[in-house]
Parts: C-alpha cells; structure tokens; sequence
C-alpha cells in the first residue's frame, strides 16, 4: 500500500488522472484539531505555502511537489499536504495524544511521533517537531544545534538532529519586521537515505 500510494502520489504531481485516487477524492480529517476556528483566531499560528521534496525509494530518486497548510495552537500542529491541482492528499496532525496521518479512502494511521508515519506512507518526511521552531528561526529546544548567522544577525543555517536548515530568502512584513520567505531543509544521511525539502512561505 505504501508504495502504490507514493506511486500515485507522484503521478499527480505529474498531472496524471486524478483517477488515481478514487474519482479525486481529498482526504478531510476525521479529527480536526482547529475545527471551528476562524481566521482571525490569534492563539492559532499560520503558515501557507509551496513545497518540494527530493528523496529515495528503494534505489530510485524520487520527487513531489505540491502547496501545505500548517496550523499550530499550544502542543497541537496540523499539517495538510495538497497536490498542485489542489487536492488534498494527506493531513499530518500531532498533539500530546500522539499523531494521526490521513489519506485518501484509508483508515487514519497513527503512531507515537509523526515522522514515522510520513515516511512510512509517503516516502519522505518532513520534521515536524524541529518545524515548530525553525519555522521561527530558532533552534528546537532539548537537543544540541550548531546556528550561523548572517550580517544582519538573522540564523543563514541551523544544524539540528541530523537536519541542516538554510534560510535561503527573507521578507519584510507590513511592521518592517524581517519574515521567512523560504527554507531549504537538507538530510544528507538517514534510514532511507539522503533528503531534501524547500518551503516556500506565501504567508
């Protein structure tokens, strides 16, 4: 099943039918963490945007590409994952309960820590627990980080729990204030071998 999946995934990516997964069916959360919540909620912090992922399957070098949602409020993430058609292809939620992962026409899947489950099902990962921070342009607490920074004292690279991340292009918001407008995320030595991730921040 994983492998049909990543299959499928990639031929969406593609432009392949969206037959593939049963008559474009996006997956929607059985337990939506934010249910309910309105965009201006400010407890809830937000961030929009393009990835793309390179990694290995077997011995092949495979890719996808696609836009996300993230959603974080206290201890709780979720994290949506849709194809370039707009479909959503899988949902990634983490709390103190543990993780969930959903995709479409199975039963959710869950585990102690979501990493696992990503990378099981899809192929690749994407670091949730150390996100919560990088995202932030900080070090993820309880683990040693090695962090470089630029001449204006922005963090250039972060290197933490086997991940190196290189903040790559940065944008003023309507305050002045410096924001992340991308982040290239490099693994170069796993389980399953070298990976690499861009997040390209719309908002």
């Amino acid at each position: 099943m994983t492998l049909q999946f990543s299959r499928a995934l990639g031929a969406l990516v593609l432009g392949a039918s969206c037959a593939l997964f049963a008559g474009c069916a996006s997956v929607r959360p059985a337990n939506d963490l934010f249910a309910g919540a309105q965009d201006n909620d400010t407890t809830i912090t937000r961030y929009q945007g393009r990835f793309s992922a390179r990694y290995t399957q077997g011995n092949a070098e495979q890719s996808a590409v696609g836009s996300f949602l993230w959603r974080e409020r206290g201890t709780d993430v979720q994290l949506e994952l849709m194809s370039p058609l707009g479909q959503t292809l899988a949902v990634v939620s983490q709390n103190d309960q543990g993780a969930t992962l959903e995709l479409p026409n199975q039963p959710p899947r869950r585990a102690p820590e979501v990493d696992t489950l990503m990378q099981d099902a899809l192929g690749f990962s994407l670091p949730v627990s150390g996100l919560r921070d990088w995202l932030r342009a900080r070090p993820a607490p309880g683990t040693p980080a090695r962090v470089a920074r630029d001449a204006q004292s922005r963090p250039e690279t972060i290197e933490q729990n086997g991940w190196t991340v290189h903040y790559v292009a940065w944008t003023d918001d309507t305050s002045g204030d410096a924001r992340i407008r991308r982040l290239d995320l490099d693994r170069p030595q796993g389980t399953n071998g070298p990976l690499t991730v861009r997040l390209v921040l719309d908002q």
